[in-house]
């Protein structure tokens, strides 16, 4: 059976992200990786890792083995803290931005503590220029200080009562330059229950250095309104919500452990300068009897696959604790010892499991499977703090006022027992990430715990010698299954969901039933979990806003929402030219530019041209480039020049859809009344003829693509944007984020 780092995708992405300089096999790369670990667990690591059963995050699989070579933390994002409202403080901030940017890591940063737009200042500027301004410089810092070439990942949150709110939900709109940062608005309780009861909501602040004291009142409903529909039309801001982040955790108890902020892909919630240290289960992996009626999870291995993972990021810790940005990093470590383990691989799982994603049946499998990993995990870090001690800020009394404590003494009474007699090795275990680069390493596409976004997709050979060729690639689970079944490869994406009616594509998923999954996982998730809902192109804002009050309502801890077709492609950091028409700019391309062009001659008739010549040419990639004429008869002047402003448009880049609509609208009465009288072969009008000789060519180019291209560049391609990596139109969003399904780029990554 080939090995996950056999196949292109795997090869692909450890030798664009994981090898370090002269590394080019796959076995030294594991052999890296596992040399940290400690006797007990490396072997066990060794096989998990090459097996593909478990995975540490990028920075982990990069960072291993780094030192004495270069700077490089193990932990993939960092929490920052809310800059204080004084110039010092935003600077201070900046430069641990930068400095953390510089060892591989991204950040979060929560500005609710800045002074609002116009509020009086103590300086020559007379008022403040507002919280949002001030973005402006950690989006800089963020563009100088580059990761290989591409901006550290960063995420920004204000509160939901801060008196800049309106101008934070279209920041993006307004300023193009910090497109690039993830977003969120941390909404508390009492406001979404403001929105739910169409009440009032005070936005309020304090300026500290002047005593001013700034209060609005806001009708709750109609900011969410707005904010819905800046969502529907932009996929941006996200929501967090601050007091779930905060009262359920581990960590719940500890009053001077406060979260403001996630990390950009919203997985993980910490304190300031706290780190996500994560590593992730590959459930599908751990599947027994996959598509029969026996199919189960085999609980034994995946206990102890929990086991030796949350070991073994424990040893991450230690491994990486002198390359740590910070001095306050290090200390972090020592009062908290924060860890993240989390799943990928969910989706095919399911399949495995046949059952359908998002369904009651599943959303409890998926449920059991977390309760089993939050037990074990919580055990696995009590017999380490027995061994090893406790994180260093531990306080029994404290940690038992947790609501994930109690439901471990509720559920699970001797691992409860346990930790009240020799305490926790960490002050947090489980986060759920979008995996969206490791997923695809590993051979599996279902990221994190994201639905299947598609069953196949469309790639090409290296381009060696002669001509690229085509070949479809399966979901991990689904290629299974026809093998399973003896199908061919062949079978196409709509025959398989008609034979397994349980295989369900990301846009099929009932959006509710994305949150109720995501409800389900969470109660057995002590920090959080980063999930998308992909919505198609005609969903609506009351579709968004059911999905969030929804989520609120299931106790969720976040949510980001992405419809389809939306004007996201700027926060890709990717230009969309076609998202903004600049009229009497357009200069058409020159046929002296092209190379060569191949024609395909076709013959019509109207009432008035006998024959008419129509020749079609397309560029070498297919596309539909320019038309001739040569009619014997008819208003020769007319002809021609609804032939040269056809070539026009064509070479304009205007869709040939749409030239072909519009050259087909108009109808010659003389040719109707032909047809009337049972005249053959004639078309409606000469605009109608080349409209339909210009069809029948597109159309076959269409096929040709479909056929041999290994992306979709149609309007319903994943969303339509070029991965800024390899330059292929294969990005999806997915868990707060976006990922490349050619290359394995991630841009929270």
């Amino acid at each position: 059976m080939e090995k996950w780092y056999e196949n292109d995708i795997g090869k692909g992405i450890l030798q664009s992200k994981y090898y370090h300089i002269g590394e080019n096999d796959p076995q030294k790369f594991i052999n890296r990786v596992t040399s940290i670990f400690s006797p007990e667990i490396k072997a066990a690591m060794h096989k998990y890792l090459e097996d593909g059963a478990v995975c540490p995050a990028g920075r982990t699989l990069y960072a291993t083995g780094a030192k004495g070579k270069f700077k490089a933390s193990l932990s993939n994002c960092y929490i920052l803290p809310s800059p204080e409202d004084n110039i010092e403080s935003i600077f201070k901030v900046n430069a641990e931005i930068a400095r953390i940017f510089s060892y591989g890591g991204g950040i979060g940063v929560n500005i609710s503590k800045l002074r609002p737009k116009e509020s009086q200042v103590n300086n020559a500027a007379r008022t403040s220029t507002g919280s949002v301004s001030f973005l402006k410089i950690f989006d800089s810092t963020g563009e100088v200080i580059s990761q290989n070439g591409r901006r550290g990942a960063m995420m920004v949150g204000l509160n939901c009562d801060h008196p800049d709110i309106y101008e934070f939900l279209h920041m993006k709109q307004n300023n193009e330059k910090l497109a690039s940062m993830n977003i969120s608005i941390l909404f508390k309780d009492d406001f979404m229950k403001a929105v739910v009861n169409n009440e009032e909501y005070e936005l309020k602040f304090d300026v500290e250095a002047t005593g001013q004291k700034i209060r609005k009142k806001i009708n709750a409903a109609e900011f969410f309104a707005e904010y819905c529909q800046t969502q529907w039309d932009w996929g941006d801001p996200g929501a967090l919500f601050v007091d779930r982040l905060n009262d359920y955790t581990l960590l719940s108890g500890y009053d001077d452990y406060n979260i403001e902020i996630t990390n950009p892909c919203g997985e993980f919630g910490g304190n300031a300068y706290n780190s996500c240290n994560l590593m992730s289960i590959n459930l599908y992996n751990f599947i027994s009897d996959k598509f029969t009626e026996k199919a189960q999870l085999d609980k034994e291995e995946f206990a102890k696959a929990v086991n030796v993972a949350v070991r073994a990021l424990d040893e991450v810790l230690d491994y990486g604790y002198e390359t740590q940005p910070l001095d306050a990093n290090r200390k972090c470590i020592d009062d908290w010892r924060s860890i993240g383990l989390g799943l990928f691989g969910v989706a095919d799982a399911l399949i495995a499991m046949k059952l359908k994603y998002g369904e009651k049946d599943a959303n409890d499998f998926v449920a059991a499977v977390m309760r089993i990993m939050l037990i074990e995990a919580a055990k696995a870090s009590s017999k380490m703090a027995e061994e090893k001690g406790t994180f260093g800020r531990y306080d029994w009394e404290k940690t038992k006022k947790s609501p994930i404590i109690a439901l471990l003494r509720k559920e699970a009474p001797d691992v409860y027992e346990r930790i009240e007699t020799y305490g926790l090795r960490n002050g947090t275990l489980l986060a759920i990430a979008p995996t969206g680069t490791i997923s695809l390493l590993m051979g599996v596409f279902s990221g994190g715990c994201e639905p299947l976004y598609k069953i196949s997709y469309m790639r090409t050979t290296h381009k060696m010698e002669g001509e690229k060729k085509a070949f479809k690639v399966y979901a991990h689970s689904v290629k299974d299954l026809l093998d399973y079944h003896k199908l061919s490869y062949d079978t196409s994406d709509e025959e398989i969901k008609k034979y397994f009616p349980w295989i369900i594509e990301s846009h099929d998923v009932p959006y509710l039933n994305r949150v109720k999954l995501q409800a389900a996982m969470q109660k057995y998730v002590d920090n959080s979990i980063s999930s998308t809902v992909n919505l198609r192109h005609d969903a609506t804002a009351k579709d968004i806003k059911n999905i969030y009050i929804e989520a609120w309502q299931a106790r969720c801890k976040g949510i980001t929402v992405f419809r389809d077709g939306c004007k996201r492609g700027n926060i890709l950091g990717v230009t969309n030219k076609k998202s903004k028409i600049e009229y009497d700019t357009i200069t058409p391309i020159k046929r002296d530019n092209i190379e060569r062009l191949d024609g395909c001659t076709l013959v019509r008739h109207t009432s008035c041209v006998d024959k008419m010549y129509i020749t079609i040419n397309k560029t070498m990639d297919g596309q539909v480039f320019e038309v001739f004429t040569n009619a014997s008869g008819g208003c020769a002047s007319n002809i021609a020049t609804i032939t040269r402003l056809t070539s026009l448009a064509l070479r304009s880049g205007i869709s040939v859809k749409h030239i072909i609509k519009q050259l087909a609208v108009s109808k010659c009465s003389a040719c109707q009344a032909l047809i009337r009288g049972g005249k053959k072969n004639i078309s409606l009008s000469c605009g109608n003829a080349i409209a339909s000789a210009l069809a029948e060519i597109y159309n076959e180019a269409q096929q040709k693509k479909n056929n041999e291209k290994y992306v979709d560049e149609s309007e319903d391609a994943s969303i339509n944007k070029k991965c800024p990596e390899c330059g292929h139109y294969t990005l999806k969003p997915e868990g707060n984020c976006v990922t490349c399904t050619y290359c394995g780029w991630s841009k929270c990554e």
